[in-house]
């Protein structure tokens, strides 16, 4: 049998683990083979790329080995996780390989720690190593390769036979074609098309358009002049660093521990903003171990599920959120009287089991005596501004908004009153899913969770690292960066580009970064493999009804979600052929995430799912 993985980066490599599994069960001779125009480690996590580019989960929470926590039928190989890499062969593995920023990788490692963000390219090395690993555990009937190839397209030849084109125009067949194809490349929207045309056809412009951080020509971007980025989420924080840090600018810290910037004087002078004017809220200082999870009350499948039983088999998506503002509520206030430093007037144990038996938690603690300003007020927190907005120097609330930021995520993710309740999301993804994958929703109520829980689950638990909210404030400070109102919008002028926010102000600039990626879409995809596919109805995306008649469409590509087969556009399933990963987004929920140990990780149980398929 031959088995084609399209992509080499974590959910492929974990796969790949499993498939070896699988396949010492048999005596089929099987060949299996990854294509990836990137090294092995994929496009993200690329050993090469720039070491500023951190990630956004800390070492001991990150594996690309099948754990015990996942149920499996065939035993395979059991390794280190990332940080366990690193503190044992990782330095001796660095050494013996020809890798650009080995010294750098070597400092990464002589200061790690289990709660320590390293960079991408770190990753990019375990995952390196993983995979030459995987040799030692070859079935004597598997022979496994990578080729540093893009593949183009995927053609069905017959039942469970495909041939696989490459770039190079040669071809390779295959009965399995699994595909695990990250972040693709998407179309500019008409705007952004505008803002590439203009700037080709005046001289002095620059534009950069959305796309991968490591891969954006920051370079074109001229030293000391205003230059306008567009967003403020996870890639924002990765052009500021390469702006700065990456320009001879470094951080250093005051006597009080304060971060502050010390500029190269090749800085440009940086104006970014966004929609809501917020950056995502700092992760909270990881006070757990690597499969250590909040334990919900509230917020559970039994929950969701008995409410599905008493309403018709559905379940509104005001129950779905109340139920985790419930939750979230309920770890905020144990968090806040848990604080030995503050005195209450009643007895915490009582407290607690009155919240567990309240319909409105914060009514229930301001009956018990607590002061507003230790309420969960979700208004301000999403609105910190509220309604004096117009009448603030946006600059200076920024700072304090950012510093209340910090100091809360630094009494960590356990124990901080907001980001101890914020982190709290990231654990019970599994009941969002199980929510999500049941049947529960109509059209409208899904609409609603793309609409208002995606954005709000964005801003509140998927943020980067404290560090990058300290380099972020100290920006500020130093006149370097400029963040402003909500409500940007940028034109292009016979001058240049002009910002303008909110409250009216206004910014000109010759230069405009989008400092963020494309949703995405499969429509809009201009990744070769992805559009012929789509271009041959092989893959489909989903379209939902409204009561008010009305349709809207999601953009990722549709796959039993059980074995993660391909649906075509005729709601057929194309047996052999297999994607999942982040074009699937819409489709399926929140795929942006590395594996974690212990958990009975998603990613690590699809790869358990797809390899039971494949040799059923």
């Amino acid at each position: 049998m031959n088995i084609v993985l399209v992509g080499a980066g974590p959910r492929n490599l974990s796969l790949l683990e499993r498939l070896l599994a699988h396949a010492q069960r048999t005596d089929e001779e099987t060949t299996i083979t990854l294509f990836d125009p990137f090294p092995i480690g994929g496009r993200v996590w690329n050993p090469d790329q720039d070491p500023t580019f951190l990630m956004n989960t800390v070492t001991q929470q990150l594996t690309l080995f099948t754990d015990p926590s996942v149920a499996k039928s065939a035993t395979g190989v059991f390794g280190p996780t990332f940080y366990e890499w690193a503190i044992t062969v990782g330095p001796e593995f660095i050494q013996s390989h020809n890798f650009k920023n080995a010294a750098i990788f070597l400092d990464e490692i002589a200061r790690i720690n289990p709660n320590r963000f390293t960079s991408r390219a770190l990753f990019g090395v375990y995952a390196q190593w993983f995979y030459e690993n995987l040799g030692n555990y070859r079935p004597k009937n598997v022979q496994f390769a990578y080729l540093r190839k893009a593949v183009i397209d995927v053609q069905q030849t017959a039942p469970h036979m495909f041939k696989v084109l490459l770039e190079d125009g040669s071809t390779v067949d295959a009965e399995q074609v699994v595909m695990a194809l990250g972040n693709a490349d998407e179309a500019n929207t008409n705007e952004e098309q505008r803002f590439a045309d203009f700037t080709a056809q005046h001289t002095g412009l620059t534009y950069v358009p959305a796309g991968h951080p490591a891969e954006a020509r920051l370079d074109t971007v001229p030293d000391n002049e205003p230059v306008i980025l567009r967003g403020l989420g996870l890639n924002f924080f990765d052009y500021i660093a390469k702006l700065t840090v990456g320009r001879g600018g470094h951080f250093a810290r005051d006597r009080a521990g304060e971060l502050y910037y010390v500029p190269s004087g090749k800085e440009p002078k940086m104006i970014a903003g966004s929609r809501k004017g917020l950056p995502m809220h700092a992760r909270g200082l990881n006070q757990k171990k690597d499969a250590e999870s909040h334990r919900p009350i509230f917020f559970t499948a039994g929950n969701i599920d008995r409410f599905a039983r008493e309403n018709n088999g559905k379940v509104t998506y005001d129950f779905f959120f109340n139920l985790i503002e419930k939750e979230m509520n309920y770890k905020h206030y144990q968090n806040v009287i848990s604080d030995f430093g503050l005195t209450w007037p009643f007895n915490a144990a009582e407290f607690l089991e009155a919240l567990r038996h309240s319909a409105n938690l914060n009514a229930t603690a301001r009956e018990w005596g607590v002061p507003d300003e230790y309420i969960m007020n979700w208004d301000r927190i999403l609105n910190p501004l509220g309604e004096s907005a117009e009448a603030v120097d946006y600059n200076e609330f920024m700072v304090k908004y950012l510093t209340w930021d910090i100091n809360d995520a630094l009494k960590g993710n356990v124990d901080a009153p907001y980001a101890g309740a914020f982190d709290m999301l990231r654990d019970v993804r599994p009941v969002i899913r199980h929510y999500l994958d049941a049947g529960y929703l109509d059209g409208d109520e899904y609409a609603q969770f793309l609409a208002k829980f995606n954005p709000f689950n964005s801003i509140i638990s998927v943020g980067p690292p404290i560090l990058r909210i300290e380099q972020m404030r100290a920006l500020i400070k130093a006149g370097i960066l400029t963040i402003t109102g909500p409500g940007i919008k940028v034109v292009a002028t016979e001058e240049g580009f002009v910002a303008t926010d909110a409250f009216g102000h206004e910014w000109h600039a010759q230069n405009l970064v989008e400092a963020r990626l494309h949703s995405i879409s499969l429509a809009e995809s201009i990744n070769p493999l992805i559009a012929n596919l789509r271009d041959r109805d092989i893959f489909s995306d989903q379209s939902y009804q409204k009561a008010d008649g009305s349709t809207y469409t999601v953009g990722g590509i549709r796959m039993n979600k059980a074995t993660l087969t391909v649906v075509n556009k005729a709601d057929k399933e194309v047996a052999g052929l297999y994607i999942w990963g982040v074009p699937t987004e819409g489709w399926s929920w929140f795929t942006t995430f590395a594996p974690r140990p212990g958990v009975r990780d998603k990613n690590l149980v699809d790869a358990e799912h797809i390899a039971e398929t494949i040799f059923e």
